[in-house]
């Protein structure tokens, strides 16, 4: 399955953003790597019929997923803070890097709500 991850970029007070094919394991990784960086705002990856939103933050990853399997949030670490973003991302559902990119990854490969990490509705 091949995605797009649009990221909304925000460089010397200029917006912009950066559209970054999702294929492989490799993609997955720049797109940790993108959404790492300060200028980068919440990436959002659209499937057939569903949506990941995908954000780095605080040293955590933040995923919300909308479609057939329910309109949820990563169930995270209890002291991860809430993100302001267009998606808005609770307090507690930041999720350990490795577990945010193997999350993405799975997400690649089948398009359909991953099942590596937990979820709570919304």
């Amino acid at each position: 399955m091949k995605l797009v991850a649009a990221v909304p970029t925000f460089r010397d007070g200029v917006a912009g953003g950066e559209s970054l094919t999702l294929a492989t394991d490799d993609d997955v990784a720049r797109l940790v790597k993108l959404l790492s960086r300060d200028d980068a705002d919440t990436a959002n990856i659209q499937g057939t019929d569903v949506t990941l939103s995908a954000h780095v933050a605080h040293g955590y990853g933040y995923l919300l997923y909308a479609g057939p399997d329910g309109y949820v949030v990563s169930d995270g670490d209890p002291t991860s803070p809430a993100v302001e973003s267009e998606s808005g991302f609770p307090a507690q559902s930041g999720i350990a890097l490795d577990r945010f990119a193997e999350a993405l990854r799975q997400f690649v490969r089948t398009g359909r709500l991953p099942e590596s990490i937990s979820w709570r509705d919304l």
